[in-house]
């Protein structure tokens, strides 16, 4: 698409789920440079064979061990990241966690597990690379919540108040961090068949596609083309502080 992201440097969460496999391949194909924070190496090669599948060279494409939970890990791997590749251009926060369950049934851990991942990890992700941003004069976050804020449903309450609160941690930091050229959005998936979203499908095909106004469902790179345009300041660079649904219609 010719986004001006060519040698951008993009650290990225969760670039081995379904939407993050997705947003490595796009922005490789806008020639950027993309760094993913990962638990486990076999999936890391999995996306790399994919690419491979997908007739796109892998070369730029570079990872790190990171425990996301950990704020003195996260700081030290960013630390390493802009030793290596002097900057940091865009974040996304990609990585994500739902546990589908009756809250009241929810032991502490279950509840912690959620909140952490889906809430802590980005908090401790833009505090890391706030600094770097901040001497670079601009910088762009794009954090990944779900519809799930905004819309009601069953057994995923802590799921949704993790990314509501997400959301309205993005809208309060864009005011604090504006005048350092540095712009922070967030996006909404709707339901997008993915591996994540498998239960949830085969559960209530109907219903779902019923409530969605183009009656069916998203696809990975429908989230992955909106995070290029948000991440793009040739297409964005007047963006911050939204968080917009990319969800076919549902909410």
């Amino acid at each position: 698409m010719n986004l001006e992201l060519q040698n951008k440097v993009i650290l990225l969460t969760g670039a081995t789920g379904g939407i993050g496999n997705q947003i490595v391949l796009d922005f490789l194909k806008e020639d950027a440079i993309v760094i993913c924070l990962i638990r486990n190496q076999k999936k890391m090669d999995k996306l790399r064979s994919w690419l491979k599948d997908n007739n796109t060279p892998d070369l730029n494409v570079h990872s790190f061990v990171c425990d996301l939970i950990n704020f003195e890990k996260v700081n030290s791997t960013v630390n390493l990241i802009i030793k290596e590749f002097q900057r940091i251009d865009v974040l996304v926060n990609c990585a994500g966690f739902a546990h589908e369950y009756p809250f009241a049934l929810l032991d502490d851990k279950q509840i912690d597990d959620v909140i952490d991942l889906n809430f802590k990890s980005p908090l401790y992700l833009i505090h890391a690379v706030l600094r770097p941003m901040f001497k670079q004069k601009e910088g762009c976050i794009i954090n990944i919540s779900s519809v799930s804020a905004v819309k009601k449903g069953r057994g995923i309450a802590t799921y949704a108040a993790s990314k509501a609160a997400l959301d309205t941690f993005t809208r309060a930091l864009s005011q604090e961090v504006g005048r350092k050229n540095i712009r922070v959005n967030c996006i909404r998936p709707g339901v997008i068949n993915t591996s994540m979203s498998e239960s949830l499908i085969d559960r209530s095909k109907d219903i779902v596609q019923k409530s969605i106004a183009l009656e069916r469902h998203g696809s990975p790179d429908e989230i992955s083309k909106a995070i290029l345009f948000v991440a793009s300041n040739k297409t964005a660079s007047y963006m911050t502080g939204e968080s917009f649904s990319v969800d076919g219609g549902m909410y």
